[in-house]
């Protein structure tokens, strides 16, 4: 964020400060990634297209570790304004160690709640995350 001051004198004894301030919001950036790691798993959205209503998306998630769980990422967004924080639906990687599940996607929303946008990678059993084995970046 950038604050610009202007300082106006008025008949030499009086000022007056004008304050103005000019905001870039993440959405108006048009692209962004969001990638973050826990211990037995990674991921990475890569957002494209981007705004308060749309993105499109491509994205990974890998398991990293023998540990018998699987792994999953989902996108998390909201509209900068509220305490509400949209969960998008899980993606799921069950191969195990080693496996990576790659996609492109989009997500729309018309609340404008893609005006910030970001990921949470998790390390799951079923549809629990395991312990606190879990992550979040936003773009």
């Amino acid at each position: 964020m950038e604050n610009t001051w202007k300082r106006l004198s008025v008949t030499g004894f009086a000022a007056v400060a004008i304050f103005t301030t000019t905001t870039v919001t993440n959405a108006s950036a048009a692209s962004g990634v969001a990638a973050c790691s826990t211990n037995g798993a990674s991921g990475s959205m890569t957002f494209t297209n981007w705004s308060n209503n749309h993105v499109d998306i491509s994205g990974w998630v890998k398991d990293s570790a023998a540990d018998g769980h699987h792994v999953a990422i989902r996108l998390i967004s909201t509209d900068g304004g509220s305490p509400v924080e949209y969960k998008w639906p899980w993606r799921h990687e069950y191969g195990g160690n080693g496996s990576v599940l790659s996609f492109t996607t989009y997500a729309n929303n018309s609340d404008g709640m893609l005006r910030f946008v970001g990921v949470r990678v998790a390390v799951m059993e079923g549809n629990e995350i395991v312990d606190s084995r879990v992550c979040t970046d936003w773009a």
